[in-house]
């Protein structure tokens, strides 16, 4: 499995509450309609911190494997999602990435 992690800023001169349903509600089902897709997260930032955030979200795709990312990606599906992004999004830093995961061992108390 590989993952495309895309890290999210808002467009300029957008609040936060639009940047939010804009990318859940117009750009999620975008991303769904690529084929290939496995899996699809968007995590928002948390508002009120004591401290700026640098993204306003990060977002993670899953893929059988690259070829099937660059597929998506090449799709007329996954055009459309690409240019979407600039309705809502001022710039995105992106990475491909093979997760790795590690869990607690369950409590033996």
């Amino acid at each position: 499995m590989v993952k495309f992690v895309a890290m999210v800023r808002r467009k300029e001169g957008l609040d936060f509450a639009e940047f939010a349903r804009l990318w859940r509600e117009e750009h999620a089902p975008l991303v769904l309609a690529m084929p290939g897709v496995r899996r699809y997260e968007q995590n928002l930032a948390h508002q009120g911190a004591t401290r700026a955030w640098p993204y306003d979200g990060v977002a993670e795709v899953w893929f059988d494997d690259k070829p099937a990312l660059h597929a998506a990606f090449a799709s007329p599906a996954g055009v459309t999602a690409n240019e979407h992004q600039t309705v809502f999004a001022g710039d995105v830093s992106w990475l491909l990435a093979e997760e790795q995961v590690w869990e607690p061992e369950a409590d033996r108390g």
